[in-house]
C-alpha cells in the first residue's frame, strides 16, 4: 500500500510538472506572437508581458474558482459564471454608463461599475441561495441561473431607457471577454496578490474539501464545518471570478473546462487538482490570445476577446460531457 502511494504521488508530481513545463512554452510562443510576429522591440516588450500576465491571472481565477464552486455544489459541471456574475457586470456597467450620461459626470473608471454589479449580483445569490440559515447547494444553482436571466433582461432594458446610447463598442468588447490593456500595473499586482490568497486558502483547506465531496453527515462527523466551509467557498470563488471580470471581461467555461481535464489526470485529491487547475487555467488563456492574434496576423480580422474562444470551445466540451456522462453531469 505504501508503494502503491508512492507510486500515485510520482505519478501526479510528474503530471503537474508536465502541465508547467506546458504552460513554461505556451508563454514563451506567446512572447512572439503579437500585432507582428517575433520578440517584441523595448516599447511593445512591457505591454506583452502585461498582457501575459493579465492572461495567467484571469486563467488562474477562473479555474480555482471553478474547483471551489464545483466542491461548494457538489458538481462538477459548476462553473463560475453560473451565479451570474458575469450578467451582473453588466448592468454594472451599463448602469454606470447611464448615469454618467444623466449627470455629465464621469464617475469612476467603468471596471468599478463592473464591480458594483457583481458584487450586488452575490449579495442577493448568496442571502437568496440560504436555507434555515445555511447555504443550500441546489438552491444556489438555480437562484444563479435565475438572477443570470433576470440580469440579462435589465441589460436589455438598460440598453433601450430613454439617454441610452447602446453600448459603446469599447464596453461591448469588454463583455464579450477582452483583457483591457489600459489595466495599470498596481491593479495587475492587486490582482495577482488577491489571486494568489485565494488559491493559497483552498490549498490549505484542500483537506476539508476532499472530505466535504461525501454526504453531510460524514464530513460533519470528522470534524468540518459545512455551513463555515461553504460560506467560505461561495466568497473565495465570488472574489476570484470578480477579479477575473475586472481584469478581462467576462470569459465563460474556463472554470469548466480546466477542472473536468485535470480532475481525469490528477484524480478527485483537491491539493493536485487546484493546482493542475492553475496552470491549466493560464496554459488556455494564453492559447486563446494567442489565437486572437494568430488568426488577425493570417486574416486581418482584429483582435477577437478570448470569451469567443473559450464559449467555443467550453459549448462544445459541455456537450460532450453530457453525451459521455449524463449520469455524472446531473448529480
Amino acid at each position: 500500500l505504501a508503494d502503491q502511494n508512492r507510486h500515485a504521488t510520482r505519478h501526479i508530481i510528474c503530471l503537474i510538472a508536465a502541465l508547467f513545463i506546458v504552460l513554461v512554452v505556451v508563454a514563451t510562443a506567446r512572447m512572439f506572437v503579437g500585432p507582428t510576429l517575433g520578440w517584441p522591440d523595448a516599447r511593445a516588450l512591457p505591454y506583452r508581458i502585461d498582457r501575459l500576465v493579465i492572461a495567467c491571472i484571469v486563467g488562474v481565477a477562473l479555474s480555482v474558482s471553478g474547483v471551489a464552486l464545483q466542491s461548494l455544489l457538489r458538481n462538477p459541471l459548476a462553473e463560475p459564471f453560473i451565479l451570474g456574475l458575469s450578467t451582473g457586470a453588466g448592468v454594472g456597467v451599463m448602469g454606470q454608463l447611464l448615469l454618467q450620461k444623466h449627470t455629465q459626470h464621469v464617475l469612476a473608471d467603468t471596471r468599478m461599475g463592473a464591480l458594483a454589479g457583481s458584487a450586488l449580483t452575490l449579495m442577493v445569490v448568496f442571502f437568496a441561495g440560504r436555507r434555515r440559515g445555511v447555504i443550500d447547494p441546489l438552491g444556489l444553482l438555480l437562484v444563479g441561473v435565475v438572477i443570470g436571466t433576470i440580469n440579462g433582461g435589465l441589460i436589455m432594458f438598460l440598453n433601450y431607457v430613454p439617454g441610452s446610447t447602446g453600448l459603446r463598442p469599447d464596453i461591448a468588447r469588454w463583455m464579450m471577454g477582452w483583457i483591457m490593456e489600459e489595466t495599470t500595473r498596481s491593479a495587475i499586482y492587486a490582482m495577482a496578490a488577491i489571486t494568489g490568497c485565494g488559491m493559497g486558502v483552498l490549498c490549505w483547506k484542500a483537506r476539508a474539501l476532499d472530505v466535504a465531496a461525501f454526504s453531510d453527515a460524514e464530513a460533519q462527523s470528522v470534524g468540518v464545518n459545512l455551513a463555515r466551509l461553504r460560506v467560505l467557498l461561495f466568497v473565495i470563488a465570488s472574489v476570484l471570478a470578480a477579479c477575473a471580470v475586472m481584469l478581462a471581461g467576462p470569459i465563460a467555461f474556463v472554470g469548466l473546462i480546466c477542472p473536468h481535464l485535470v480532475r481525469r489526470m490528477l484524480g478527485p485529491g483537491h491539493g493536485p487538482l487546484l493546482i493542475g487547475s492553475a496552470l491549466a487555467g493560464a496554459t488556455l488563456l494564453l492559447l486563446a490570445d494567442m489565437t486572437s492574434y494568430g488568426l488577425h496576423l493570417v486574416f486581418s480580422w482584429g483582435i477577437m476577446p478570448l470569451g469567443i474562444f473559450t464559449a467555443m470551445l467550453g459549448g462544445v466540451f459541455f456537450l460532450w460531457i453530457l453525451r459521455t456522462q449524463p449520469d455524472r453531469a446531473l448529480q
